[in-house]
């Protein structure tokens, strides 16, 4: 096969995830990292980030004004079925233009994407940052692109997989410079490692980045926190790893290299989730004087056979110890459970339940798990056929937080889940109240600090943590045009 042509303009597109708990938004890192590596190669682009309220109509605007002659699309599981259509829909318009897609669906399904979407002429698998510079150089022929799915001779094949980047200080943090940066709310994202090196069952992880676990250095981390620090005025950041607190040492030199830049006033949250094997009270101490605020537990279970039949690793008393000196710290801390998990009984779910509302948390989560393909758990539905519906049916519409499983077992029917994940939830809500109440008392405070009025200070304080008062005024930015509101009052008397 011939080498490619190079693509001199490429448009890089976030769908819309209307209706859904994905349709928060946020900078999307992920397309960061495409796009710095799009500039380090010189070659022109765009980010569309069709999530910031754009029609198709508005999409087709920004495709004929652009002109480019590459497209990519960040494809995830869910909706998949409309990223799909978007392509189709792009090329019924622009029939030259060639549309590559990438994200963890191609990570996961790889030729079947392009097989069951003719609209795609390329697919980029695992880290796209390479693939996508080396397609649009034009020097190379389709199969020694590694990562790259392509057609030829009406079938599609595969290069096969590239190496993982080792090396994540050489990458570059993303400065967002082709996105409309003004549009999004007043947090970054912070990508400090890639891969995980552990086994649960239900996770799909190791299937899209990888097992082997790769950091980025202490001071690199600090580099892009003082970038955004000094250039935007950024305060709050928000650590997107799987794995941040892998390596202690680590977390500790990144915490002695804030406080040594005097990065004050700084708000950090592990809101994705961290292992509370990895943590310890001299760590969490390190964290809160940094400014980390937020902590998120992916706990699954509060009984131990159920943490050893879904490969966690982890005991309950690691978990517990983690739990009790973060919520002494004074840290808001979020505990995720899963309900439904393989042989998982109804007393093995309150025993989660119990474990759950034992300590002051800020909140908890209970929710369904989905068998992504590619996994154990997938593999195991699979074969004892406990599947409620098809794959491609379940894979396009579901999710976490909606309650309705995907699959059930002999230990615990549809309607047995369905039930207790509307109790649990509801008692955790009931459980959690307190301590949102508390957290709102220093909000009271801060916003009295600025000037506001006693009565608006008490309102606005009351309602900060609640989830739409979160979307529609913290997330969309109006909060942060208050002065210093994310600031810690201690560090406003500097």
């Amino acid at each position: 096969m011939k080498p490619l042509n190079a693509y001199k303009r490429v448009l890089l597109i976030r769908p819309n995830y209307k209706q859904s708990h994905y349709e928060y938004v946020g900078l999307p890192a992920g397309l960061g990292y495409i796009s710095e590596s799009l500039k380090k190669g010189k070659i022109a682009h765009k980010v569309f980030d069709m999530s910031l309220g754009y029609s198709n109509r508005d999409l087709l605007e920004s495709i004929s004004s652009f002109n480019p002659d590459l497209i990519g699309i960040s494809m995830m599981s869910f909706k998949y079925r409309d990223h799909y259509a978007l392509a189709d829909f792009i090329k019924d318009s622009f029939k030259n233009i060639k549309i590559v897609a990438g994200g963890p669906h191609i990570s996961t399904f790889r030729a079947r994407t392009l097989e069951e979407c003719i609209s795609i002429d390329y697919g980029v698998a695992l880290e796209g940052e390479d693939t996508i510079l080396e397609l649009c150089s034009g020097m190379k022929n389709p199969e020694e692109i590694k990562g790259l799915l392509y057609r030829e001779g009406g079938k599609v094949l595969y290069s096969g997989d590239r190496d993982f980047k080792i090396d994540l200080d050489n990458i570059g943090f993303p400065k967002y410079e082709y996105l409309e940066k003004d549009k999004y709310p007043r947090f970054i994202p912070l990508l400090t490692s890639r891969g995980c090196p552990y086994s649960c069952i239900f996770c799909p992880v190791k299937v899209t980045i990888g097992r082997k676990l790769r950091t980025r250095s202490p001071s690199s981390v600090v580099d892009e926190i003082e970038y955004w620090y000094k250039k935007d005025g950024m305060r709050i950041f928000n650590i997107v790893d799987d794995n941040f607190s892998f390596q202690k040492q680590r977390v500790l030199d990144i915490c002695a290299d804030i406080k040594k830049r005097k990065l004050s006033g700084l708000i950090l949250s592990c809101r994705n989730g961290i292992r509370a094997d990895t943590i310890d009270k001299q760590t969490l101490i390190a964290m809160k004087e940094a400014g980390f605020n937020y902590l998120a537990f992916g706990v699954e279970s509060g009984s131990e056979k159920m943490l050893s039949i879904i490969k966690k690793g982890e005991k309950l008393s690691d978990v517990e110890k983690a739990i009790s000196d973060a919520c002494g710290l004074g840290y808001m801390v979020t505990l995720f459970f899963i309900l439904g998990l393989p042989h998982e009984t109804e007393k093995d779910a309150y025993e989660s339940l119990q474990l759950a509302v034992k300590y002051p948390v800020f909140d908890i989560r209970f929710y369904n798990p989905i068998p992504f393909p590619g996994t154990e758990l997938y593999e195991w539905v699979k074969q004892n056929k406990y599947f409620r519906e098809k794959e491609e049916t379940y894979l396009n519409h579901s999710s976490h937080w909606v309650n309705n499983p995907v699959f059930e077992t002999p230990e615990m029917s549809a309607g047995l889940r369905k039930k207790l994940y509307n109790e649990f939830n509801k008692k955790a809500k009931k459980h959690t109240l307190k301590t949102k109440l508390k957290f709102s008392a220093e909000m009271e405070n801060i916003f009295s600090g600025i000037g506001l009025p006693v009565f608006i200070s008490k309102i606005l304080a009351r309602l900060y943590y609640t989830e739409i008062f979160q979307k529609v005024i913290v997330e969309s930015g109006i909060a942060s045009r208050l002065k210093d509101v994310f600031i810690s009052p201690k560090a406003r008397k500097k």
